[in-house]
């Protein structure tokens, strides 16, 4: 009875969780709006420093996934990494503005599990959590420009404004994500990006081989550009500029120590995008920064410009009408004439040891395609110019007396030469 009772009372306490977890992280019908969703946040570095060292030169970021935690239960709010580890991840990301320099700014708080960091000194490295089944916490800023209807499309919940950078986290959404998450995002993410990439064809008329539909789906080819795309807002947002006491003394302090380097307060927090329209205008950023660093708009078009049939699918389209119309355009400006030899002209190789069919080959060679026409119209036995000129479509025997000229002069030529 017992045993029943606290198993009774562990199934009530997940249902409260997972009720406190709905109210807080997910968005209800009335909270819905192409004003508030989708949005993402961003906390101020400086509620944890005082100031931040900028290198001379910004590095592409890298990101590490850091196992948080493994086989997570629905409901059960908890996290496997130790707190330490936990904290010195969010003090970390806080400090993104210090590039590869937070290694020498942490160095001295860098726990044991994290100790390979020291081997990439001067590499930007983002720290993300992740969990057993999912990667939220990397993906989240991707995940927070995709308006409502996609997201329910592809049976993805509807969550409350996203958090940059990736901070604490103890797997409080596990239960609200499905286990297949990364690959939902994937697809609802290249659904909602793909008009800017190509107009006028649905992503649905492309094959999943595609190179540009990969490119759609490829959530980590976009990642460093949305990121890119947060960091400049952030700094338009200006520096935090009240000081407690003593803060502008530190300041001076490190300038001095630091004569090299830029030190400041760091930026200020703050939304980062709100709204169906500000997300979209945040996703015409990514693309430019993506086609300005690497070359995103040629790329395309050389894929465009290089189709071949198995990059469509079976649906219709003005992409595949368009295919069709160009490759047939080239084939007409190449006419293949069929000329039926039969057996009275045998293709001839090198080896060929018979005099006459040499000749004949020889003799073919110098010949037009109307003009070995005429001469197979004669080999097969059709001699009046009249109806050499119907079989070959002419209007009277004119061309075909004109062809036969030539054709003697030609033939005399060879003769003489034999």
């Amino acid at each position: 009875m017992n045993r029943i009772m606290n198993q009774s009372s562990r199934t009530n306490l997940k249902d409260v969780e997972y009720y406190k977890l709905t109210h807080e992280y997910l968005l209800n019908k009335s909270e819905l709006s192409v004003n508030t969703h989708p949005s993402l946040r961003s906390f101020s570095g400086a509620f944890v420093y005082v100031c931040l060292p900028r290198p001379e030169e910004e590095m592409s970021p890298e990101y590490v996934y850091i196992a948080s935690s493994e086989n997570v239960e629905p409901g059960i709010m908890h996290n496997r990494a130790p707190i330490e580890t936990q904290l010195f991840i969010a003090d970390w990301n806080l400090a993104w503005e210090s590039g590869q320099l937070r290694h020498y700014l942490l160095k001295e708080k860098i726990p044991k599990e994290l100790k390979w960091i020291n081997r990439y000194k001067n590499h930007n490295i983002f720290l993300i959590p992740r969990f057993s089944f999912h990667r939220y916490d990397g993906y989240s800023p991707l995940y927070h420009l995709i308006p409502a209807h996609i997201l329910e499309y592809n049976d993805l919940p509807l969550l409350k404004g996203g958090q940059w950078p990736p901070l604490l986290s103890y797997g409080i959404k596990n239960s609200l994500l499905p286990r297949d998450f990364d690959q939902r995002l994937s697809k609802a993410f290249a659904y909602y990006i793909w008009p800017s990439l190509i107009s006028g064809s649905k992503i649905s008329a492309f094959s999943p081989r595609d190179p540009i539909k990969l490119l759609a789906h490829n959530l980590d080819y976009w990642l460093p550009n949305i990121h890119k795309v947060i960091e400049n807002r952030l700094k338009a947002f200006g520096r935090v500029d009240n000081y407690e006491d003593g803060q502008r003394t530190q300041i001076a302090r490190a300038r001095a120590k630091n004569p090299r380097l830029e030190i400041n307060r760091p930026f200020r927090g703050g939304t980062i995008w709100q709204g169906k329209d500000e997300a979209k205008e945040a996703t015409r950023e990514m693309i430019e920064y993506a086609d300005s660093n690497g070359q995103l708009r040629s790329i395309i078009d050389a894929i465009k410009s290089n189709r071949i049939e198995d990059d469509f699918s079976e649906r219709w389209s003005y992409a595949k009408e368009d295919f069709e119309r160009k490759l047939y355009r080239k084939r007409s400006k190449y006419k293949v004439t069929f000329v039926e030899l039969k057996d009275t002209i045998p293709v001839q190789g090198p080896e060929t040891e018979i005099h006459g069919n040499l000749f004949w080959e020889d003799f073919f060679a110098l010949l037009n395609d109307k003009e070995k026409r005429i001469v197979v119209c004669l080999r097969e036995g059709t001699t009046k110019l009249g109806e050499i000129s119907r079989i070959l479509g002419y209007a009277n025997h004119s061309p075909v007396s004109k062809a036969l000229a030539r054709i003697r002069q030609k033939a005399k030529r060879l003769i003489d030469r034999q």
